[in-house]
């Protein structure tokens, strides 16, 4: 849209035509006496008398285009955009070997893994009921066994992220893969987060258009059923950097009857006792350090009531943000005014000199 900042200085304009028409108007016409009308008739204009006008008609034309810069021509292209102050979520799962243990859901009998991918996936795309789904959030997914690993960096699309988390799976008893590095699978977690709020602070800066998206909390979402026996990091170490960077961790432990449950063997048909036990001392100081909470879900029920309770204490805010962008084009007439008085001084003072 195009317009004036200062329409009120456009009435100049009339000014600007009137005082050379008034100026004509009353201007006496030069009489040459002639002894008889013939002599007249052979009188023919010269060119220089057919463009006498311009020196005045290009004065016109730069007092009009010095009114049309004054008055500051303006394009204005206001714009409405969602603007979403955010949650940036890691959720962590453990997939070790006793993460096969069996467990119930929905009237299904499922692994603890296949349960706690169904129900990741109803946090962030909704269940219909208890799980409303997450609404602009940045989402990644980190799982982890005797190593942690990226199976989906941080999103806004969930349809990727669900399917990614959908199709992975637990690891096998076997080395290299077995054991459970929760300390490796939180600080990668961290890092993640932090590498992406400073990406997003870059993004921002380069732009003077309103962020679509800015990170409202950190939160890692950590869940295992077991205690932490491998990696290069301890949970506790990892816990004071997510600390010191602004990080939430949530903590849950899934299972842990205590007891012993009977996970697949390495041959076909096989099972093989486990002790099912989660280090629920280290899981609380983790979330007591971070500011987070920490729940054991023993079932699938109150695992989905543990994302229930998430989903209220991390809520995203979504709104419009309407901003204007204000391009300047006085330049122009600014321009085309100075050469237009150029131009008339320089015939003025040239080829249609006037002579007293």
């Amino acid at each position: 849209m195009d317009r004036f900042e200062a329409p009120n200085l456009l009435w100049l304009l009339v000014l600007v035509v009137a005082i050379p028409l008034a100026r004509m108007a009353w201007a006496r016409v030069p009489v040459i006496s002639f002894s008889a009308l013939d002599a007249s008739q052979e009188l023919r204009p010269s060119w220089r008398g057919r463009i006498a006008f311009l020196p005045g008609l290009l004065m016109v034309l730069a007092m009009a285009s010095l009114v049309l810069a004054v008055a500051r021509p303006q394009n204005v292209e206001g714009q409405t955009r969602i603007s979403t102050e955010g949650v940036a979520i890691e959720m962590i799962i453990d997939r070790s070997a006793s993460m096969t243990a069996p467990m119930m859901h929905e009237g299904d009998r499922l692994t603890r893994f296949e349960v706690v991918k169904r129900v990741f996936a109803q946090f962030v795309n909704g269940d219909g009921g208890a799980l409303d789904g997450r609404k602009g959030d940045m989402i990644g997914l980190i799982v982890f066994a005797g190593f942690a690993d990226t199976v989906c960096p941080l999103v806004r699309s969930y349809g990727v992220l669900t399917d990614l988390a959908l199709n992975t799976q637990p690891a096998p008893p076997s080395m290299p893969e077995g054991g459970t590095a929760i300390g490796d699978a939180l600080a990668l977690a961290a890092a993640r987060l932090q590498t992406a709020e400073e990406q997003i602070q870059r993004l921002n800066n380069k732009s003077d258009e309103p962020p679509e998206f800015t990170i409202k909390s950190k939160v890692i979402i950590l869940l295992t059923d077991g205690e932490h026996n491998r990696g290069d990091v301890l949970p506790l170490e990892a816990a004071e950097k997510a600390r010191d960077w602004g990080i939430k961790v949530y903590t849950i432990g899934i299972g842990g009857t205590g007891g012993v449950v009977y996970i697949p063997g390495n041959t076909p048909g096989s099972r093989m006792p486990i002790r099912d036990r989660v280090d629920e001392r280290t899981l609380s100081a983790i979330a007591e350090m971070t500011g987070g909470v920490y729940w054991n879900a023993r079932n699938a029920q109150a695992l989905k009531q543990v994302y229930a309770e998430l989903g209220e204490l991390e809520q995203t805010n979504i709104g419009t943000v309407e901003y204007t962008r204000v391009e300047e084009r006085f330049q122009p007439y600014a321009i085309g005014s100075g050469l237009f008085l150029a131009f008339s001084l320089l015939l003025s003072s040239t080829i249609l000199r006037r002579l007293p």
